[in-house]
Formats: C-alpha cells, structure tokens, sequence
C-alpha cells in the first residue's frame, strides 16, 4: 500500500485501522487445492472463527510447512488477530515479518510495530525501533506533493504530510530516549513539535530534558503536554504529566508557589502553537479545518476564494441546492450534462432550488477551455475542498441538499433513461422540508 494512499488513516488516529490479510483470504476454491492448502482450510475451519485458536493452527502450519507459498497471507492473519488480542510479542514478531523485505509505505504495520517495540524498555528492540522510526519517516517523504484522488486541497494534503512525518519524528525521538540518546531524543522531539505540536511530543522532551538534569525546562514541556488542546493523547497520560511537572516545580522551588502560572503559561503557548500551524494553512485555503459546508467559499474559475465572484456558501442557508460535481475527464459528467440543464430550466423560476455547478479538477487551467469547447454557460466553482468534507469520492456526483442543510440524495454515475424523472423527485422531496 502507497504512502499516499494511508495517511489520512495514519494521523491522529489511534488505534489506526490495520491492513491485514483476514482469515477468509487462505481459503480457496475447490478444485484447485494442494493437499497443504487442503489442510490449511482444514485446520482453519476447526478453529470455528475463535482468534487463539486460529493463531494456533496457523503456527502449527507454519511449523509443518515452513517454506509454503502463502506464508505471507499466513503472517497477515496472525498480525491481524494478534492486534485484535494486544498480542504485543507476536504483533512485534508478524509485523516484522510483513515489514521484512517489504516497501517503507507500510505505515500502519509499522506505528503499530513501533508502539510494541517501544514499550518493551529493551535496547534491542529500541534499536529496531529506531530502524523502523526511519524507514516510517523516509516512507512519509516518498508521498506526492498532491492528493492523487483530488480529495484534499493543497493546504489538507501539506497537513496531512506534516502530521504524518510529525508522528514518525516524535517515535524516532521515544527511541532515541529509550536508547539513552537524550540530546538526540529532544532534538527529534521538537521536530515533531514544530512540524505539528501534540502532547506526545511535548511529553518526549520533558523525559529526555529531565534525564538531562535540565529540570526547569522539563517542567514546561511536561505542562504543555498537560495542557496542549489534544484529543489523540489520553487524558490518564497527561494527567500524569501535570504530576511529574508539580513535582518537579516542587522539587526546584521548594513550594508550588507560582505553579499555577507554569500551567496557564503552557494553555496560552500551546493554544498559540497551533494557531500558528492553522494560520500557515489558511493562508493557502481559506476553507481549510472548516467542517462546516456553509463556511465554505468557493473559488471561481480563477481559483481566488477572496474574489467578488467567489460563492459564500453561507448565503445560499435555507434554499434546497443542487450540487453537482464533475471534471472536465469525466465522461458520464459530460453526457449528463444537457440532462442537468433539462431540470435546471424547469426550475428556473424557483428561487427556492439553487443548481451548483463544482469542477473536481486538479489542473484548474483545463476548465475555461472545456467550458468554450463544450459551449456550457453556467458559472462554475472549484470544489476548494468541499468534496472532501461532503465524501464525494466518484464522478459525476449529484447532491441534493434540503433547506435544512441536510443531504437527502446522493446520485453517484449515470443512469440516463431515469435521471431527470429521479433528480426531479429528490427535489421536490426536499424542497417539501421546512427551513429550520
């Protein structure tokens, strides 16, 4: 699996969702069964879907067969229930399997392998740790500069990137620590700070300035840790570290005098950390970390969100709208088209139905000549990140939104012998809703 096609799983989300091979994949149709694979359905069927057990016959088989041709699938099935049971040394022991010879894009298998490695405290699996630390950070920088499936505008996919090599950095910096590398522990933690600030980065430097004998500086990494606005760090893990940083401040004080200026200190740093990285991207996107649709302004074909041409959503609250996404390669969006036009015109005289024309192109210079080309008059908006927001993840796809606010269709591919009669009715259907 490509970088690029896992870091939004990769980021911020823990436990991420691994890619493994399940259990159904070592079956195979009969008739074309070797006497191995005969046993191997064999014993997996007597496992009766229990995950001890299927791990079991699995070795077992592995054990018999050392050499079989679906090795690979069977370590992909092991890896997989031995993270469903936080099975922590065969996660290390099948993930590194997977991982052996395998591309550095494998960025799920290997924060979870990472994780296990890292928790064991043992300088063997510390230095692997590092190893994989690297290869999770060379795999980050491998990506396109782009979203490929032009889901995620150039500011999103920049995040996604930085997040991404942010949590490869703060995992090299955990193994640098457990190594006892604490100076090259705190530079790859702050790393990870600048690229996106987390309280697992703040917590690694604290634990290596601490080991440094540089307590005062600890104190205010551990408080911003406590205090970050971070929802992928437990709130039991930075509880913990308010602890260490009253402790500390104790320790060099003498008393907790002043304490609570360390940690209000630490809300206002943080808080203004991430108002920073945020600004960086809204400087490229306006509608960047909107979730709102009605937020949303769209560029015009000039691509300029702060034009006069530009559509705030915003005022479009209250009117059913019909929101159609295309791209100049799409071919159903072209023969669609003139059908989209037919139910436009029937509801020309209802200022209550708004019909939104939104190009998926990533090349926006394409647009104006296929516009001429083609001869469409209607005005057209970039999507400026809206597709993505609304998962819009096929062309051509129509969107009915009612007064509300709220999607009552979804029209994704063509169906020429029913689509104005079926558009026709999803309107109809909406506009019949109330504005709230």
């Amino acid at each position: 699996m490509k970088i690029i096609r896992v870091l939004r799983v990769v980021l911020a989300v823990f436990p991420l969702i691994l890619m493994a091979q399940t259990v159904t994949t070592l079956n195979l149709a009969p008739g074309t069964l070797t006497p191995e694979q005969t046993e191997l359905n064999q014993v997996i069927a007597e496992a009766n879907g229990s995950p001890v057990d299927i791990i079991r016959v699995l070795e077992a088989h592995l054990r018999k067969y050392p050499d079989t041709q679906r090795r690979t699938e069977i370590y992909g099935t092991i890896y997989k229930y031995s993270v469903d049971l936080n099975d922590q040394r065969r996660v290390i022991l099948y993930g590194g399997k997977m991982l052996d010879g395998s591309p550095p894009e494998e960025i799920e298998i290997l924060d979870r392998v990472l994780h296990a490695l890292l928790a064991t405290n043992d300088t063997e699996a510390a230095k692997q740790a590092l190893i994989y630390a690297r290869r999770y950070e060379a795999g980050v920088k491998e990506k396109e500069t782009r979203d490929p499936d032009g889901h995620a505008t150039a500011a999103q996919w920049a995040n996604l990137g930085e997040r991404a090599m942010a949590r490869a950095t703060v995992l090299e910096a955990r193994a640098e620590g457990n190594l006892g590398n604490a100076e090259e522990s705190v530079a790859a933690a702050r790393r990870s700070w600048n690229l996106s600030p987390t309280a697992e980065s703040a917590q690694e430097m604290g634990r290596s300035l601490q080991k440094l004998g540089r307590e005062a500086e600890a104190i205010d990494r551990y408080a911003d840790a406590a205090m970050i606005e971070d929802t992928g760090f437990p709130w039991t893990a930075r509880d913990a570290d308010r602890k260490v940083a009253t402790e500390l401040y104790v320790k060099v004080h003498g008393n907790d005098q002043g304490l609570g200026d360390v940690f209000l200190h630490a809300w206002d740093r943080s808080a203004a950390a991430i108002r920073e990285r945020t600004a960086r991207y809204k400087a490229m996107d306006p509608n960047f970390g909107l979730t709102d649709p009605y937020q949303f302004v769209l560029p015009e074909l000039d691509g300029n969100a702060t034009a006069a041409d530009a559509l705030d959503m915003a005022k479009l609250k209250g009117k059913t709208l019909v929101i159609d996404f295309w791209a100049t390669w799409c071919g159903p969006c072209i023969a669609q088209h003139p059908m989209i036009e037919e139910v436009r015109q029937k509801y020309a005289t209802s200022p209550d139905v708004v019909f939104l024309s939104i190009d998926s192109d990533d090349d926006r210079t394409l647009v104006k000549p296929f516009l001429e080309t083609q001869k469409w008059t209607q005005r057209v908006y970039h999507e400026g990140g809206l597709g993505g927001l609304l998962n819009v993840s096929a062309l051509p796809t129509i969107l009915v939104i009612d007064p509300t606010g709220k999607s009552v269709s979804r029209m994704s591919g063509l169906n020429p012998e029913v689509f104005e009669s079926a558009l026709s009715a999803r309107i109809d259907e909406a506009r019949a809703v109330k504005a709230q």
